[in-house]
């Protein structure tokens, strides 16, 4: 890539409390190949208490503080702030694969107008917990739940290029892939009323604007550490159950299922029924197992359990719940 085609590029890292991620995020962008000059690593920092701030001083990076305990929120005070024709945020527990990251993602930017952004997939190390090996097997880390309610990046393939595939989106058909290297600019100016950072619903709002072609750069590679342990990724479930889904669901553009759809209605039964019985989830794990040479896909049956499980349970025990039954 020539020194003219090196476009200055945006990563926004939100941070509270990631005194043990962001040293390695840090150090997997800063290792890249792309000029350093044209790279604008920004830092926003939700007030943490421990020595985020301070790691990420010895690095070559802008650091913002605010006090609004909402990464989303800082995710769009770091879009607001950036310079580059292109911006991209990541978070302080995803390493950057390879050394030639950025010039793999900007590649279709470049080379095609009408893609309005890119993105990869999620890769794993042979050193990594199991559970972390098995979200890995989907690209898009997505679990039996996911899948069941959302398309794959397959169904959506228009074009196949050397280094990458060019996608179409349609209002009803969009994968759940976030991450995603936007034109700065085209991105703004379609969601420049949002105080928020709401990925899969901007997916939505630019796929309505006509900015409906992705790129899917899969030879990029994000390393993500979703979850170490069953008890860690139950508690983000709950989490984000709680507070981010039920409780925002009225406003949300970008809906996993519809209750009042027969189809979904079949599929969260069949959902259940999968994930209870066990022994399909065994087959599965088995399959997953044999086709990609690691036994962490026989996490398949016991995630398929209690993710199923404490979403219906969240869902029952929920007031908030009652706003899907209505709409």
């Amino acid at each position: 890539m020539r020194k003219k085609r090196y476009p200055l590029i945006s990563i926004i890292i939100p941070t509270l409390n990631e005194e043990k991620n962001i040293k390695r995020c840090l150090s997997s962008i800063f290792r890249q190949t792309y000029p350093k000059k044209r790279l604008e690593v920004i830092i926003v920092d939700d007030s943490s208490t421990d020595k985020t701030v301070n790691i990420a001083k010895k690095y070559p990076v802008k650091i913002i503080v605010h006090n609004n305990k909402h990464g989303e929120i800082g995710k769009m005070i770091g879009f607001r702030n950036a310079s580059g024709k292109y911006a991209i945020y990541i978070d302080a527990d995803v390493e950057l694969k390879g050394t030639m990251w950025f010039q793999k993602m900007v590649k279709p930017l470049e080379e095609n107008g009408t893609v309005i952004g890119s993105f990869t997939r999620k890769y794993s190390r042979k050193s990594d917990p199991p559970l972390e090996r098995y979200y890995a097997l989907d690209p898009l880390q997505r679990d039996i739940v996911y899948k069941m309610f959302s398309p794959s990046i397959k169904s959506v393939i228009k074009e196949k290029h050397k280094d990458y595939f060019v996608l179409e989106y349609k209002e009803n058909r969009i994968p759940p892939a976030g991450r995603v290297l936007y034109r700065r600019k085209e991105l703004l100016k379609e969601v420049k009323n949002y105080n928020m950072f709401l990925e899969l619903d901007f997916l939505v709002v630019m796929t309505k604007k006509g900015f409906n072609k992705f790129a899917y750069v899969s030879k990029a590679g994000l390393y993500h550490h979703h979850a170490k342990s069953l008890k860690e990724l139950i508690r983000k479930r709950k989490y984000n159950i709680r507070n981010v889904y039920l409780k925002t669901y009225e406003k949300k553009l970008y809906k996993w299922f519809d209750l009042k759809n027969l189809i979904d209605l079949f599929k969260i039964v069949l959902l259940i029924v999968y994930s209870n019985t066990i022994f399909p989830g065994v087959i599965v794990g088995l399959y997953k197992s044999i086709k990609y040479k690691d036994w962490a896909g026989m996490y398949e049956p016991v995630v398929s359990l209690f993710i199923t499980d404490i979403i219906i349970w969240e869902f029952l025990n929920n007031p908030s719940s009652v706003n899907l039954l209505k709409n």
